[in-house]
């Protein structure tokens, strides 16, 4: 029995989109891997350790380690909110050095909510 495919022209947008939403789709889970892995790391640490290596993240990966934790736990925070949106909106502005330490506090803290580590072990 030989069976024929056929092929169907799809517009070149149609075709751009698709792809564009393959393209997203690898990129975000290629991002979670990575944010998953930094946190698993975060997570065996003790707790003084941690915090410290909480501390001395660069702001690029605070913010995205940040954003990462809070999709995780399910939290309704404003205030990550408000910064996760600022950074998002002007990725090149610097964080004053109010919200940097409010911000290392609120990853260092959700990190240690039961809810995060109960999604990162069903991740797993």
């Amino acid at each position: 029995m030989n069976q024929e495919t056929k092929t169907m022209e799809v517009p070149l947008a149609i075709a751009d989109r698709v792809q564009a939403l393959i393209d997203g789709h690898i990129a975000k889970e290629k991002f979670n891997a990575e944010r998953r892995e930094v946190v698993n790391n975060f997570l065996a640490m003790d707790g003084l350790s941690c915090e410290m290596a909480v501390y001395s993240l660069p702001q690029g990966e605070l913010l995205d380690t940040l954003r990462y934790v809070y999709e995780l736990s399910g939290t309704n925070s404003k205030f990550i909110k408000n910064i996760l949106t600022m950074a998002r909106e002007n990725p090149k502005k610097v964080l004053s050095d109010a919200q940097r330490a409010s911000a290392k506090s609120m990853l260092f803290n959700l990190l240690n909510d039961p809810s995060v580590i109960s999604a990162m072990k069903e991740s797993a």
